[in-house]
């Protein structure tokens, strides 16, 4: 054992020592943290140098449940940085004059309950097993550094923040990117994180979770910033938040998760809230989710619309979002609202993604409605990829007449109603007076000989069908030297143009030949 260089140890130091020898909870007299923030009682007053001293063995071999401390005010500064600490810490309600430095530390456990400290500075620390901050337990840090500090932190049991107070007016509040927790976060209780960085006042970015993290009854805010920044998070569970308020700002939204990986489910619970006051509340681009999304309806769109506009300004980032499956109480065709509404632009992998999910479901027909509103939304937002103005013509028109392709149907039906003009113009011409006793389509053999009707109707289909001809031409024809003759031909001429353009559509569409543009 090491010599100890603290030995004027106080009656209360003495039997802290007494009590973390035998693995025993100590507790001082009670009273209230305002009065034990001033305190120079030395019923109530522990040294920080003596803890240190306690957790490196300098006092004797300590027993494997820790040093529990109750009630004290720790005075100085608890710098544990790079030790190797023989057993856990559990400070219960105490006060701490100054920050906790953990750096590179190492500790089985470490538990903060209630009291006040002014933060935790433990980057690269290693706990064995759980780190709480629980109980009403008030952090408040200043400046980069941020309240709590766990940058590269190594934590094999679970990150939980119960009923915790943790603020940082001049930096980030939590600051654990990178950091590897092998269980869950837990962000419970009427836990406040209060932050002022563009970093986020939850800051998780690059962080692996191996369980769950889960935000229940919380308030995270930031005015600079994401309420939590959490970009390329890989969690081996779920991502749930449900009755708690995120309130945040920054260009990519107030809750940031591009690019993270999450193997359970995404949650956002009719309870929860997510609000910016630029409106740009969610970036999950890139982001991947393992099973299902759930969505409050309103969370984005409180106007409740799933129509192709919409007045609420609420913004999302899905570009590259994959997930397996979405809430069916949410629906598709929200999740299609808020692609075609609530996304900052035009992007083709959200329609394909959704339509991929539906298809894979056996809905075809909500998959090819997903797709029109792709092509839709390519025409209204990204114009300049169609090409020029005779292109996006084009489109219009090929989506008018055969819905891009997906519906076959409707470009069979709009060359049914082709021919029907076709027929209609032919008969229309033999009742036509081009002068007395002759008409605008007349017998070839016989010229004033009224033609039958069926004659004429398939007069209008002979001239108007670019294939297949009926061979009534020969008996029944256009008078082409009459002015009326020469616009029936013109109009039947349009006809024919358009059935080879609608054939060629409904061929395309039945047979997937055409590539579907973005």
């Amino acid at each position: 054992m090491t010599t100890p260089r603290v030995t004027d140890l106080s009656d209360l130091e003495r039997r802290l020592t007494d009590a973390a020898r035998s693995g025993t909870p100590l507790g001082c007299a009670q009273i209230s943290l305002d009065d034990l923030a001033v305190s120079e009682d030395p019923e109530h007053v522990v040294r920080a140098e003596v803890i240190r001293e306690l957790l490196l063995g300098r006092h004797g071999d300590l027993d494997p449940r820790g040093i529990t401390l109750a009630r004290a005010r720790i005075t100085g500064e608890l710098d544990l940085d790079c030790a190797t600490a023989q057993a856990g810490l559990a400070l219960l309600n105490c006060v701490l004059d100054e920050s906790v430095l953990l750096r590179q530390a190492t500790l089985p456990h470490l538990l903060l309950l209630g009291g006040r400290l002014a933060g935790i500075q433990a980057s690269r620390v290693r706990i064995e097993g759980d780190l709480y901050l629980a109980n009403g337990v008030r952090i408040t840090g200043s400046g980069e550094e941020g309240a709590v500090r766990l940058i590269g932190a190594r934590i094999g049991g679970s990150f939980a923040c119960l009923g915790a107070e943790i603020t940082n007016p001049h930096g980030v509040a939590v600051e654990a990117s990178t950091a590897e927790i092998g269980s869950n976060v837990f962000l419970r209780d009427g836990t406040r994180i209060t932050g002022d960085s563009d970093e986020g006042a939850f800051h998780l970015s690059g962080t692996r979770i191996g369980g769950t993290v889960e935000c229940q009854s919380i308030l995270i805010s930031n005015e600079r910033g994401p309420a939590i920044d959490a970009d390329n998070l890989q969690v081996g569970g779920g991502f749930l938040v449900r009755d708690s308020e995120l309130t945040g700002d920054g260009d990519i939204g107030a809750v940031r998760l591009q690019g993270a990986r999450i193997a359970g489910q995404l949650e956002f619970a009719a309870t929860a809230r997510v609000t910016s006051p630029r409106h740009r509340l969610l970036g999950l681009s890139e982001a991947k989710v393992g099973t299902m999304v759930f969505m409050a309806t309103d969370l984005v769109c409180p106007d409740g619309s799933d129509g192709d506009t919409c007045a609420h300004p609420g913004k999302v980032w899905l570009e590259g979002f994959a997930y397996a499956a979405i809430d069916a109480g949410f629906g598709w065709r929200r999740w299609l609202h808020l692609l075609r509404c609530h996304t900052p632009f035009y992007d083709a992998t959200g329609y394909q993604q959704l339509a991929s999910i539906e298809r894979t479901a056996g809905h075809d027909g909500n998959a090819r409605t997903v797709l029109i509103a792709q092509q839709d939304d390519l025409r209204r937002r990204s114009p300049h990829a169609l090409g020029g103005r005779l292109s996006r013509v084009f489109h219009r028109i090929w989506g008018a007449l055969a819905g891009y392709g997906y519906r076959a149907r409707r470009t069979a039906a709009a060359l049914l109603l082709a021919l029907v003009v076709a027929g209609a113009l032919g008969w229309w011409a033999g009742v036509t007076e081009t002068r007395p006793g002759h008409h605008a389509a007349e017998r070839v053999a016989q010229q004033g000989v009224s033609c039958s009707p069926v004659e004429l109707v398939g007069l209008g289909l002979d001239r108007g069908l670019p294939f297949a001809p009926t061979g009534l031409r020969s008996r029944c024809d256009l008078d082409t030297a009459s002015a009326a003759g020469q616009v029936f031909t013109i109009a039947i001429w349009g006809v024919q143009i358009a059935v080879w353009g609608l054939a060629t559509l409904a061929l395309a569409g039945y047979t997937n030949l055409i590539r579907k543009t973005g």
